[in-house]
């Protein structure tokens, strides 16, 4: 529907064009903000799987090492659930308005007592590899943290990107075109209305003359 072709109108175009292109503005801060952090975050994620890495393999060669001094039978004995439980702290942040998972960082390695075995499935080697597989459960929650942090982010990058692309592809446009033209129609007219006052006053001038 277009819009009518008044000097309201076209100070109500203009106010809009004002509007959306500070908006456009905010977006884009907030995206290249986001953009920055999210960045930063994926820089973090590969870091934390190297580590990840690391951990598990020396996680494994542990369980190696119990299997060989302890065997396997007691090995498997000592690795049934215990009746304790893994408890971890998740706070929230913001980053431009995004909700951000936030893993408050502690030590998930327990001590022997309260890993709730019996003696004979116990040893230096069992714990040893009991310890290293809750570092590796440690790093593998922090992981799973960061990812979902960068899940979030790239979520609302591709939102924000969406509302930029919306307001310079269309909007914006839509509403330039609309100023050209009512700004054309309204000069169009005050040039008619010169002209026709131009006639009327030699009109007067000559009957005035007669």
């Amino acid at each position: 529907m277009s819009r009518p072709h008044t000097r309201m109108a076209l100070l109500a175009s203009r106010s809009q064009l004002a509007l959306a292109r500070q908006g456009q503005e905010l977006l884009e801060q907030k995206r290249d903000a986001l953009l920055e952090e999210f960045y930063r975050d994926v820089g973090i994620v590969f870091a934390a799987h190297e580590e990840l890495a690391a951990v598990a393999g020396a996680a494994r060669f542990a369980l190696d090492v119990a299997r060989v001094r302890a065997g396997s039978d007691v090995v498997a004995s000592a690795a049934i659930p215990s009746a304790g439980t893994v408890t971890i702290d998740i706070d929230w942040s913001t980053v431009m308005g995004v909700p951000v998972p936030v893993v408050v960082s502690r030590p998930l390695a327990q001590a022997p007592a309260d890993r709730g075995r019996a003696i004979e499935a116990s040893g230096p080697a069992l714990e040893l590899a009991a310890e290293r597989f809750e570092t590796e459960l440690a790093v593998a929650i922090r992981v799973a943290t960061i990812e979902a942090r960068v899940h979030r982010l790239a979520r609302e990058i591709r939102r924000t990107s969406s509302r930029v692309n919306a307001l310079r592809t269309r909007v914006v446009p839509v509403l330039s075109a609309d100023i050209r033209a009512t700004t054309f129609v309204l000069e169009h007219r005050e040039r008619e209305d010169r002209c026709r006052l131009k006639r009327v006053k030699a009109r007067r001038g000559a009957a005035k003359a007669r």
